[in-house]
This record gives C-alpha cells, sequence and structure tokens, in this order.
C-alpha cells in the first residue's frame, strides 16, 4: 500500500474561533501526539476537522463554486484553480436570423481541457487542475475523522459516554459527507478507514462510494437516536467542536433530532443527484420520499460555513475565501457574476431577485475575450443591502449539507413524478412562502406534469442558490449532456455583442435566447496526484472516462 500523506495533515491545539489556532501541525508525521491526551484534546481535534475545509485555500468554497459554474447559476471568466475551464462551454447557437455558431474560444470541449489539465504539472505549477480540490478536500476531512476515531477508543482517555456517541457520530457524518462528495462527483473513489497514512488500491465505483456514504450517515444516526434533545453534554461537545463563527446563534446547537434529520436529508439527496431524472425507479422515488419524510423539517438547525466578522478568527481569512465573500462586487470585483440563464429562471415580481440582485452600471461582455457564456447584467446585492448570497462586510451563513429547503423540494419532485401534482406543488408554495418570493400558489391551477415539473426546476434553481446543488440538477436533468446526446439548454439568454450580429451601436451588445451546448463531463476522473501514488489494483473499476 502506497503512503498517501498529503491526505492525513493534521490539526492540534485548536480554539473555537481563531483561524491562527486551526493550523496544519507536520503533515509528515502520521501520529497526532499532545493533542489527544485528553478529553480537552479529542475535543479539540474533533473541531479541527472544519480546518480541513480550508488547506492552502478553501477546498469546500472552491468545490461549491466549481459547481456552481458547471450548473450555469453563476460564471467566472477567471483561469485560477482552473475555473475558466470547468464552464467552458462546447458552443453558443445564436437565434434566427443569425444562426450563427460560436465554438468555445479554447476550440476544445471541457471533457478534453479537464483531462489535458489533469497532469502534475497543472497540479503542482500552475494550479490549474480542477479536479484535485474537491477530492483533497473530501480525503482531508476522512483522514481527521478516522484519526478521531481511533483517539476516541483511547483506554487512558476517560471520555462520558454520552459525549463519545457525540464525537463518534461527528467523525462517521463528516465521513459520509467526504464519501458522498467523492461518489457524487468522481467516477471512482477509495474507502479508506486507515490511520497509518496507507491507503488502499482497490477503487471502488462511484455508486459504491454512495453506498459507504450513507453507511456512514447510519452510524452517526444510530449513535445520536439514544441521545436526549436537552442532554447537557451533548450539548457541550456540539458547543465545543462547532467554531463560533459556525453558529447563528451562540451556544445553540443542533439537537440529535435535527441531525438525525439531516443524514436523511443528505441520503435522499445522495441517490436523487447520483441518477438520470429517466433513470429514477419507482423503488428510488419511494426510497426517497421515505428518506425525505424523515428528513429536515422548517426551522431545523444545519451545519453553516459561517464568517467572522473579525477575518482572524475565522477560516476565510481574506475578502475571497468563502462563497458569500467571493461574489462581493465591492470587495471582488471582476471574479464572479450571477448567470443570465440563472436569472432568467426567476419568475415575474419574484422578491428574491427584487431584494438579491442588482444591475451593472455596464453589463460584461465576453470578459477576457473567453466566451460569450462570460457575460451578463447584473451582480448580487449584498446582504448588508437586503440580498441573500453575497456580503460586502463578512456577514452571512452558507448551507453546504443540506436544507429543510432541499427536502421540501425533494418531496415536491416525488410526488409530482408519481403523478401526484398538487400535492407535490404545495411543497414548492411552501418554500416560496417562505422565502418571502411573494409569488401566486400554484396549488389548484390545474397545471399538468410538465408544467409542475418546471415549477419545480425553476424553484430548485432558486430557492437553492449557491448550495452546491446547481450542478447536480443540471447533470441529472440532462442540461449538460452534449447536444447530439439530447442536452443543451434552448433559449437560454446570453448576452452578445453587436458587432457579433452586425447590430448597433457597434460597441454595445443584445440579449438573445440561444441554444447552448454545455456538452460537460458527468462525472470526473480520478486526480492524478492520487492515481500517480496509489496505481489501481487488479479488479478496481475504470478510473477515468
Amino acid at each position: 500500500m502506497k503512503k498517501i500523506i498529503a491526505f492525513f495533515a493534521i490539526v492540534v491545539f485548536l480554539t473555537n474561533c481563531k483561524k491562527s489556532e486551526l493550523q496544519l501541525d507536520d503533515p509528515n508525521s502520521p501520529t497526532p501526539t499532545g493533542s489527544l491526551a485528553s478529553v480537552k484534546g479529542v475535543e479539540q481535534f474533533a473541531l479541527g476537522i472544519w480546518s480541513k475545509l480550508y488547506v492552502g485555500n478553501n477546498l469546500l468554497v472552491h468545490a461549491m463554486n466549481m459547481h456552481s459554474f458547471m450548473g450555469d447559476e453563476q460564471w467566472c471568466s477567471a483561469g485560477n484553480w482552473g475555473w475558466r475551464y470547468v464552464n467552458q462551454v462546447d458552443k453558443i447557437t445564436l437565434p434566427a436570423p443569425y444562426n450563427k455558431v460560436i465554438p468555445g474560444v479554447l476550440v476544445i470541449d471541457q471533457p478534453t481541457q479537464l483531462k489535458a489539465l489533469n497532469n502534475l504539472s497543472a497540479t503542482n505549477g500552475s494550479q490549474t487542475n480542477a479536479l484535485i480540490y474537491e477530492w483533497n478536500l473530501a480525503y482531508f476531512v476522512n483522514g481527521q475523522a478516522n484519526f478521531l476515531l481511533q483517539a476516541i477508543e483511547n483506554p487512558a482517555i476517560a471520555i462520558p459516554a454520552t459525549e463519545k456517541a457525540t464525537l463518534q457520530a461527528w467523525a462517521y457524518w463528516w465521513k459520509g459527507f467526504a464519501y458522498s462528495r467523492i461518489g457524487s462527483m468522481y467516477v471512482a473513489g477509495v474507502i479508506n478507514d486507515k490511520t497509518d497514512g496507507s491507503t488502499d488500491s482497490q477503487y471502488k465505483t462511484r455508486q459504491q462510494m454512495i453506498t459507504e456514504a450513507n453507511a456512514n450517515f447510519d452510524k452517526a444516526i444510530a449513535l445520536l437516536t439514544p441521545i436526549a434533545a436537552a442532554d447537557a453534554v451533548y450539548t457541550s461537545t456540539m458547543n465545543a467542536i462547532i467554531p463560533a463563527f459556525n453558529k447563528p446563534t451562540p451556544n445553540v446547537a443542533i439537537t440529535p433530532q435535527m441531525w438525525i434529520r439531516g443524514c436523511n436529508t443528505y441520503k435522499a439527496r445522495n441517490i436523487l443527484v447520483n441518477k438520470k431524472v429517466g433513470e429514477l425507479t419507482s423503488g428510488d422515488l419511494t426510497t426517497i420520499k421515505t428518506l425525505a419524510t424523515a428528513g429536515l423539517i422548517q426551522g431545523d438547525i444545519t451545519f453553516l460555513l459561517g464568517i467572522s466578522a473579525v477575518a482572524a478568527e475565522g477560516i476565510s481569512p481574506n475578502n475571497q475565501q468563502h462563497i458569500l465573500l467571493w461574489n462581493s462586487h465591492a470587495n471582488n470585483p471582476g471574479w464572479m457574476y450571477p448567470s443570465e440563464r440563472w436569472v432568467q429562471d426567476f419568475k415575474s415580481g419574484d422578491q428574491r431577485f427584487v431584494k438579491g440582485v442588482s444591475t451593472l452600471p455596464l453589463a460584461e461582455v465576453n470578459r477576457q475575450a473567453r466566451g460569450y457564456q462570460f457575460g451578463g447584467r447584473y451582480f448580487f446585492t449584498a446582504i448588508q443591502n437586503g440580498g441573500y448570497w453575497s456580503t460586502n462586510a463578512r456577514t452571512g451563513f452558507a448551507n453546504f449539507a443540506g436544507s429543510w429547503e432541499e427536502n421540501a423540494l425533494m418531496l415536491a419532485e416525488v410526488e409530482i413524478r408519481n403523478n401526484n401534482i398538487d400535492a407535490g406543488l404545495l411543497f414548492v408554495d411552501r418554500v416560496r412562502t417562505a422565502n418571502g418570493a411573494g409569488l401566486a400558489v400554484t396549488v389548484g391551477t390545474g397545471l399538468n406534469q410538465v408544467q409542475a415539473l418546471e415549477e419545480l426546476r425553476r424553484e430548485r434553481r432558486i430557492a437553492l442558490t449557491l448550495r452546491g446543488l446547481a450542478f447536480y440538477d443540471a447533470r441529472r436533468w440532462g442540461v449538460t449532456t452534449k447536444a447530439s446526446a439530447g442536452g443543451g439548454r434552448a433559449n437560454a439568454n446570453v448576452v452578445v455583442p453587436n458587432a457579433e450580429i452586425g447590430a448597433t451601436p457597434a460597441g454595445s451588445w443584445t440579449l438573445l435566447p440561444c441554444f447552448i451546448d454545455y456538452n460537460y463531463w458527468d462525472y470526473w476522473d480520478v486526480p492524478v496526484h492520487e492515481y500517480s501514488y496509489n496505481s489501481p489494483a487488479s479488479g478496481s473499476p475504470a478510473i477515468a472516462n
């Protein structure tokens, strides 16, 4: 077995707040020592899992941004970390009377580009290998969770029974999260429960990774089920392992029952997002409904990624290392913008658009000359100015692991696909009402299944913005599939330079309903820095497309 030390960097001596104390210990030492010699040390080590979301860069934020780009929720023309390449569409076809086909600037499709960048030079040099960030996120987290499980069993440390169960559930939840990320994004992965710095060369299919993810969520559920909501030891433990900047209300912890519901929501997601809509069986729908019925409800506390007003007290040390900070038009102009295709999914009068989206003084058109998809008229209104999806002053929380809205919309989808139209639309209406959309209800309006599914699709696009679901949805709905195989998006709004269509004034632009052929990979290849040091054993599944 090969040594993959990068995946097992360890954190020691942590505190609830300060980023300076969420730093990595020597990653070449596979065995944490002093920090795990006491109950307090184990708690601090459990807290340190959060630091695995940020190793050199905020790995979770990079991953979620890439999902946002590929789901055409936001766009980014910058090449840093391979961002421009993940949302490099294949071609854009202008409508009549122009009927021009505009190929991608690079004249190669996204899969070809990403495969070409999956090399050690682009990984360690230019750092444009987009495939590494989510993989690193998952295995850093998984490695820390493995060490935590080992430490909890140390007979020299007298951990109270409830605290032990809570810490074990914490480790299993993060392992479930990590394997969910791998199984939902890569063609294959590795199941690794080791703490000696080694790994397993017997790769698993993405489906097997999802099975393992849900099995870890089940372990967490079993540990949490006997714990009472008001258990003081449980609450104290949770407050010790979740940083203050990740909690909207200080010292108010997610209850065991809320946490269990969150696990069920994630398990339901793992089934739903990893099948194309045409592949969903009646059995799948039944399982999703069973899980979502036991999933998150309105008012539940979930795990969030927050920001501290004092930059040094968080794991987002500047104005770029958080989902809501990256797209700050005041602090980070030019990096990313809401997509015109996302904008057109709002229904007329939706107050979330009115309050959450602002108009640019000048539209962005073919930014950096890298493609017409890199253009738009809007930016996110900051939370400080009444918005939802951006901040100019380090305020707000990003949902990265399930929400009651996501759960409700999964129930909506099951009902609509089972032709219980109004039963499904009721969930859509509930989400819109709770979010203050100000839209007329859809229940009782006589919508057929196709129309109801369109309401659902649009609502998932809006209510679940920046929650890491946009690409999963685009993939399963077939939008990112190559057009020749039935994919793409018709009537997709694109800001087109007037010079391209001979319109006037020559230096301006026209918004046109185009056809976009995305042609994206459904699942990514295993990154080069894994297979270069961990060659697949005989019998392993394919690790590349």
